[in-house]
């Protein structure tokens, strides 16, 4: 429960950077509703202002900071550290979703004021005579985006073991006891997702009120519309009908992120790798990247590409694993030389159990439930713990570099 506790009827100091008059005149504008006295003060400036003056200047009772030019991230990385400081901000910007709203106030904002301010839109009233002090913000859960560097390499398979091994484990970081499962699979390709079809589930049409209408997507939601595969484990997986929509439903991917944050410990996302090289802002809440390669030369070409890309995008950066697949066997090149040619060390491998995979598939089951002692299942649970010692910081992130063939360049 939040502690109520009563105000001074002393006034409060209110401070303000802004750099637009557009910013200036919203602060004007809800200033009129302050008591007599309470007067506000005007700074050039931004949140990363605020932010490189927090801890040399004392501030007011109330600041509010105008959004910079600074990636939603990094936005978001300035906000935690500027909040845990104790600093009251309302944040001034353009229109956003639920979602990134969401995350703001996440992050330690108090409130969010849409600029250009138009009369009839709800302000925040900071002159009740109480103040709501919140909990500890929860701990939000994890990401994790499987993406296969070209086709037939089972990026789909290991993403579903996947979530079917973090299911199973009583590790998983930032658990949430209240919510009815704890971990939630989804299915990117909107076109020609294959999940639900492997899982032998009916398709979640679900999905696409979810991408629509991001607002209404929350615990409940999400537990009505999504598929059980196993206990803790849900599924979004659909097929459009309309191609034409498709543009319009991955748009509200990355509106999506931000619900199943909320609701799972953890979620596993079958990403196409265009998504990659788009650039999608699906990526802006992805914390771990797996890409999925097998042993062949256009499969490290392809590889490195996205790694290439990845290193120079200006949004957060995931923290990226390699899987060596030895679904297809190609050129059959080593793990060794994988490494050398990419510059970048191989997470793990990914060992082919044919009699396995297949039993599986015909079953409609993760080789993590119907085999658990296979090799390609041992395997899939050891990386999901070592991603769960990643989010507790226990292991040193993998270093990204530059592949061979943009040095030779």
């Amino acid at each position: 429960m939040n502690q109520i506790l009563p105000l001074s009827q002393a006034t409060r100091r209110v401070e303000a950077f802004v750099t637009t008059e557009l910013g200036r005149d919203a602060v004007a504008y809800f200033m009129q509703q302050a008591p007599d006295g309470n007067q506000a003060t005007y700074h050039t400036g931004t949140l990363e202002t605020l932010s490189r003056l927090s801890g040399l200047a004392e501030f007011g009772d109330v600041v509010f900071a105008e959004l910079g030019p600074s990636s939603q991230g990094d936005t978001l990385e300035i906000l935690r550290d500027v909040a845990a400081a104790d600093v009251e901000i309302v944040l001034l910007g353009p229109e956003i979703d639920v979602s990134t709203y969401r995350s703001y106030l996440a992050a330690g904002a108090n409130d969010y004021i849409i600029i250009p301010h138009h009369d009839g839109l709800s302000l925040p009233n900071l002159w009740n005579a109480s103040k709501v002090i919140p909990n500890k913000t929860p701990q939000l859960g994890k990401i994790v985006a499987v993406c296969g560097v070209c086709g037939g390499v089972g990026a789909s398979l290991l993403a579903m073991n996947l979530a079917s091994a973090l299911a199973v484990s009583n590790n998983v970081a930032g658990a949430n006891q209240a919510v009815p499962s704890r971990v939630g699979l989804l299915d990117a390709e909107l076109h020609f997702g294959t999940l639900a079809v492997e899982l032998d589930v009916e398709m979640t049409t679900g999905v696409f009120d979810a991408l629509t209408t991001p607002e209404r997507v929350d615990a409940t939601f999400l537990q009505a519309t999504m598929q059980e595969v196993q206990s803790g484990l849900s599924v979004y997986s659909a097929e459009i009908e309309d191609p034409a929509l498709l543009h319009r439903y991955e748009a509200g991917l990355a509106s999506l992120m931000g619900p199943f944050k909320n609701v799972f410990a953890a979620s596993v996302v079958d990403l196409p790798r265009r998504f990659v090289m788009d650039d999608h802002p699906v990526l802006e809440a992805v914390d771990d990247l797996v890409l999925v390669l097998s042993p062949g030369f256009g499969a490290v070409r392809s590889a490195g590409r996205l790694l290439d890309w990845l290193n120079r995008r200006s949004g957060q950066k995931p923290r990226v694993w390699l899987a060596l697949s030895h679904l297809r066997k190609d050129a059959g090149l080593s793990a060794k030389e994988i490494a050398d040619a990419l510059d970048h060390s191989l997470s793990f491998e990914l060992p082919l159990c044919v009699n396995d995979i297949s039993r599986a598939s015909i079953k409609g089951e993760p080789l993590q439930t119907l085999a658990p002692r296979s090799p390609y299942a041992r395997r899939v649970r050891q990386f999901s713990s070592d991603l769960q010692k990643g989010w507790r910081g226990d292991p040193t992130p993998p270093v990204q570099s530059a592949s061979w063939w943009k040095k030779k360049a």
